[in-house]
């Protein structure tokens, strides 16, 4: 009995720490919310008819990055693209070099190819990746799907297809959403907006439970935008990074992801409100009438420019690199193994005792 005691209490304690653990997505690096309750209702849009209302309903559980996109994460991407013999070409696979991240050519590298490292700045390697394309985001999800893989193919297929990547006759070709069965992927907008704003445990004026709040950090109240404490001359009562600059400017990318611990997502998701505009699959139908991109073009959620509010989405071309982040969404992984361990452990000690 003793036995069973112990070896129950050492899976149980190994069971709690790979559960501590277990949000950090060992094939990706990425750390991973949950994001649970199928059939949400969607947002109503406060009785208004525009887009986003009647939007945010997903009725299945999926993942997404409790932060965008780290300046480390995309370094070790580019390196995998470039730091190679037959390094991917620029232009191809609409990739810009390093600018608005944390990254810089690395000027000690003799070949092949060409690498880049970490500049020499307060955490770069939680910079946000910025100033990234829809097309270049979708080829990082490539890269996730094919495990990381060093060959061409990884980048060029996987979760979407870049052969479908054409503009042609005044519209962009783009693959729409994900291909079946990927697991690394943009998060479509019923993902996104579920994951920044929506509360499985609000209770509404009715007494239900489960509802949409107006700001990514479960309150209704505008947040205070300007620089957190230690950056810019920042304060304590800072939530966003919105007002601190333009995307041209460098001081705006001096800000690093988690910067603003407290306001969090009812999920947990950080910087849904600052970092960088995050790519969607959303394409905008109306580009063409309302805005002057092409029909094609795909819609960004969230962001730096005060457009945080569950109704504020931005439309761009999907080979456009200004202003663009990623926040990487997937599907939930298999559940541990650590639970039937632990059950055949006992079944054998009992079986032996016999």
């Amino acid at each position: 009995m003793r036995a069973i005691l112990y070896i129950f209490s050492t899976l149980a304690a190994s069971t709690v720490a790979m559960s501590a653990s277990a949000d950090i997505d060992p094939a990706s690096g990425i750390d991973f919310a949950t994001i649970t309750h199928p059939g949400n209702a969607p947002w109503d849009g406060d009785g208004q008819p525009w887009f986003p209302s009647g939007r945010g309903r997903v009725d299945y559980e999926f993942s997404i990055g409790k932060y965008e996109v780290t300046s480390a994460q995309w370094l070790e991407f580019f390196n995998a693209a470039f730091a190679r013999p037959d390094p991917l070409p620029f232009d191809q696979l609409w990739f810009r070099r390093p600018l608005y991240w944390g990254g810089e050519t690395d000027p000690t590298y003799a070949g092949p190819g060409q690498r880049f490292r970490l500049r020499e700045v307060p955490n770069a390697a939680m910079l946000p990746a910025s100033n990234i394309s829809w097309r270049t985001a979708a080829v990082f999800c490539n890269w996730l799907e094919n495990g990381k893989s060093s060959s061409r193919e990884a980048f060029i297929s996987g979760a979407y297809d870049t052969s479908t990547f054409v503009f042609q006759n005044g519209d962009y070709q783009d693959q729409l959403t994900r291909s079946p069965g990927a697991r690394y992927f943009i998060p479509s907008i019923d993902e996104w907006m579920k994951a920044v704003y929506y509360d499985p445990n609000k209770v509404n004026p009715d007494n239900t439970v489960g509802g949409w709040w107006h700001q990514p950090n479960g309150t209704d109240t505008p947040l205070i935008y300007g620089a957190p404490p230690g950056y810019l001359g920042g304060n304590s009562l800072s939530q966003a990074n919105g007002s601190v600059g333009l995307w041209f400017e460098e001081p705006w990318h001096s800000i690093p992801l988690g910067a603003y611990p407290n306001v969090v997502s009812p999920w947990g998701l950080l910087d849904a409100a600052g970092g960088e505009s995050e790519w969607t699959e959303e394409v905008d139908p109306y580009a063409l009438v309302q805005r002057r991109c092409q029909k094609g073009s795909r819609r960004a959620a969230g962001g730096s420019y005060e457009s945080d509010a569950v109704g504020g989405f931005g439309v761009l071309e999907p080979d456009t690199w200004l202003y663009g982040g990623l926040r990487i969404a997937s599907t939930i992984p298999a559940p541990s193994s650590a639970v039937p361990l632990l059950a055949c452990a006992v079944i054998g000690l009992r079986r032996r005792r016999r």
